[in-house]
């Protein structure tokens, strides 16, 4: 059973998508939409008449009138995917497949009492298809036309109008039911239909808006934290630590002849060593610990919790033991290697400025060969 949806996307949804280049995914999602209300009107529709036909004792007058009625509308609607289809113009479908529905179901009211035809309930489901499909103002617009069409017929008979009426009495109760179960059936269907879209779209909506949020404070590269990112985390962490008499500490990394290799194989090999430079860096984390790469090959970490000196240092030997591990470049070996310097909070700052400073002044004094310079 799992394997009918997906045959009705492949077979029926898909091939009649808008076959035009450069439609995103959410128009895409509108379309399938669209195709499935059009397919679903058309699929009910030739139910209706083919039980008509088969199902009950209908007089011959009446299955001409409901043929004519389910031809109108059919070919509306199947002009209607042509054009989504050739031409991605989704209103325009939309308004042709509406326009051969309420001229059909006009028809069909007309050979059917009028104003008092069991199928006049029917004429609602018009301006819903087109408030859901198309926009409020097409279901205003709609409604109006409605109502403009219902108000003739009522006009009509209220001026002593007799309109035919090819139902006979035996079968006036089932059209009377089929007119409510049909006004009732679109109803219930477009509604369902439309809530179940709306969520997928709220969905997608919500991922797009994560992965933006997620690209905006994350180094597209790498995937750890941007500077503005960590600089955020920093104030909460000072904040935090303020309130509860806490403390941290930050790691400021620079990777060593980094230049030297950007220079002589080329940026994508120094994108490979970033990108393993970072993942370094995860493996060898708590998961309390943010890791961020501020640009270049400038990488710094916030340790909540870390405030001695010795403990620290041993930190940083443990990342740069991490980091000794040879990495293979094309036919180089590239020895990872970085100056590591560092600053606790509130000894070296109490903001982010003065621990960012101080935490650099160190990483270059470790470059520079002054390890004596990290108390």
């Amino acid at each position: 059973m799992q394997h009918i949806p997906n045959l009705i996307r492949s077979y029926l949804i898909e091939p009649w998508l808008p076959q035009v280049p450069g439609i995103n995914e959410y128009r895409l999602y509108r379309h399938r939409f669209v195709v499935s209300i059009l397919w679903g009107t058309l699929f009910y529709i030739a139910t209706i008449i083919l039980l008509a036909q088969f199902g009950f004792n209908i007089e011959i007058e009446s299955l001409d009138v409901l043929r004519t009625f389910g031809l109108i509308a059919i070919v509306g609607i199947a002009a209607a995917l042509i054009i989504l289809r050739s031409t991605g113009r989704q209103i325009l479908a939309l308004n042709i497949s509406l326009i051969s529905l309420g001229l059909g179901l006009v028809y069909l009211i007309w050979y059917t009492a009028g104003i008092y035809s069991p199928f006049t309930p029917c004429t609602i489901i018009i301006p819903a298809l087109a408030t859901l499909c198309i926009s409020g103002t097409a279901g205003i617009a709609w409604s109006v036309i409605t109502f403009v069409l219902n108000s003739m017929l009522f006009a009509a008979a209220n001026y002593g109008f007799t309109f035919p009426n090819v139902i006979a009495v035996e079968t006036q109760t089932l059209a009377e039911f089929a007119g409510l179960f049909t006004a009732i059936a679109f109803i219930v269907f477009i509604t369902v239909y439309y809530d179940l879209s709306n969520r997928k779209l709220r969905g997608l909506f919500e991922f797009e808006h994560n992965k933006f949020v997620h690209l905006a404070h994350h180094d597209s590269l790498t995937g750890l934290a941007n500077r503005r990112h960590f600089i955020d985390k920093i104030e909460h962490a000072i904040f935090d630590a303020s309130v509860n008499n806490g403390t941290f500490c930050v790691l400021y990394f620079d990777l060593n002849d980094f230049k030297n290799i950007n220079d002589t194989l080329g940026h994508h090999s120094g994108d490979i060593i970033l990108v393993e430079f970072a993942t370094r860096l995860r493996a060898h984390s708590r998961s309390s610990d943010i890791i961020a790469r501020l640009g270049g090959d400038e990488f710094c970490m916030l340790l909540v919790g870390l405030n001695d000196s010795d403990t620290i240092k041993k930190k940083i030997r443990a990342y740069s033991d991490a980091l000794a591990v040879p990495l293979h470049l094309e036919e180089t070996t590239y020895q990872i290697s970085a100056s590591i310097g560092y600053a606790v909070y509130p000894r070296h700052g109490t903001d982010y400025e003065s621990l960012l400073k101080v935490a650099d002044q160190k990483m270059y004094s470790v470059k520079r060969g002054k390890p004596g310079a990290m108390p």
